[in-house]
């Protein structure tokens, strides 16, 4: 309708959408199927614009990066270990006097956990500038989920199905920081279809309020929230049950929030020697996000917390820039960039908080699947951080 002309009569209106309809009908067969309503409606593959490369020696806009934000797996490192360039890059940036930080979008392992990965001996041990890998300067997008859930959007006596490794140490860090508030929530880690039931009555209490005006809202005391929380990676445990998803989708049917930290669809795995040439990816927390999603009336109850999710940008990424602007960053966006392998997290993330943003071809996505993200559009592009590094190094 955006291409309607205004003011037309209702003649010209007829003649104007009956020449329409024949320029999209590219077969003459009086029927417009999906692919000609995707050809004359949708962007081509020249449209979606392509970034500049990373380029300091002649690109003002690379030099004026002084604070850098780095994804971790397909940047930092690969299942098998660091990639190569990581170390020095990071070491370029200590020794040129400005700030980095590092955030990973799992949704099992804290920061804790994630400093400890890069200072162990071994091939994730990182050591920027010969010295073991600072505190401070990693973040995961499972602390900003701690974060988000305990900043009052999950009121006392809730009632949560957590769905987390048996390692994760999700509710340590939240009894930590609200100890009488998670002893007042109701939790369970597994449910069956009865139960669902039950919680599903409680989850439409708390829609039906928060669907009242606000005059009468006021005058009623608010119900507790219903809500599935996701703190893993895709790793599906031997107990998820047909049972245990037909009691996630009678929940998120019936109003119940979905909370977690990541769309990633898929995530890296081990090489396997006998493909060589082969990346055989894992499912990611994404694919079974996508998969529940499909079970809710309105997604408008969903919130991601990782990079590139709608509450991201708060918990996650104006956390990595407090964390640079303790270093001493000067905290202005022009002057951050965001580094990642990712379209749909990394870059997505940069364009939602204002940020530069650059993609390395290193990992989850290259050039070639732009077009598949067109409204995720990166700044700046390179190969992977070895060849980033080079760059910088050839601009001194």
């Amino acid at each position: 309708m955006m291409r309607v002309p205004f003011e037309l009569t209702e003649k010209d209106y007829r003649e104007y959408m009956t020449a329409l309809f024949d320029e999209i009908d590219e077969d003459d067969s009086r029927e417009i199927d999906r692919e000609e309503w995707g050809n004359y409606f949708c962007a081509s593959r020249e449209v979606v614009s392509r970034p500049d490369q990373w380029n300091p020696q002649e690109n003002p806009d690379c030099r004026k990066i002084t604070g850098f934000i780095f994804d971790c797996d397909g940047t930092i490192y690969h299942p098998s270990g660091l990639i190569q360039g990581a170390e020095d890059m990071l070491t370029w940036i200590v020794q040129s006097g400005y700030q980095y930080v590092l955030l990973s979008n799992t949704g099992s392992e804290s920061h804790t956990s994630l400093h400890r990965k890069l200072t162990t001996p071994g091939v994730f041990e990182c050591r920027p500038d010969g010295k073991a890998f600072p505190e401070g300067q990693c973040y995961t997008a499972a602390d900003a989920q701690i974060d988000f859930i305990t900043s009052g959007h999950i009121p006392a006596h809730s009632k949560l199905l957590v769905l987390a490794p048996v390692t994760s140490t999700w509710k340590k860090m939240v009894s930590q920081r609200v100890p009488d508030l998670v002893e007042s929530w109701d939790i369970h880690l597994n449910m069956d279809v009865e139960t669902a039931k039950e919680w599903a009555q409680h989850a439409k209490k708390r829609l039906d309020w928060e669907n009242l005006a606000i005059e009468d809202r006021i005058q009623v005391e608010a119900p507790p929230k219903t809500a599935i929380v996701f703190f893993h990676d895709g790793m599906v445990e031997t107990d998820w049950s047909f049972e245990l998803l037909h009691a996630m989708t009678i929940l998120l049917r019936f109003g119940a929030e979905f909370i977690y930290t990541a769309e990633d669809a898929t995530n890296p795995s081990s090489d396997d020697e006998r493909f060589p040439d082969d990346d055989f990816p894992k499912p990611g927390p994404g694919m079974f996000v996508q998969m529940l999603k499909r079970s809710m009336l309105t997604e408008s109850r969903c919130f991601c917390c990782g990079k590139g999710g709608n509450v991201g940008r708060k918990f996650m990424i104006e956390r990595a820039i407090r964390m640079l602007e303790a270093q001493g960053h000067s905290g202005r966006r022009e002057c951050m960039m965001i580094v990642g392998d990712r379209f749909d997290s990394d870059i997505r993330a940069g364009t939602f908080s204002g940020i530069k943003t650059c993609l390395l071809e290193s990992g989850a996505h290259t050039l070639d699947d732009a077009d598949q993200f067109p409204t995720d559009i990166p700044s700046f592009a390179s190969k992977s951080i070895l060849d980033l590094h080079s760059n910088c190094i050839l601009d001194q």
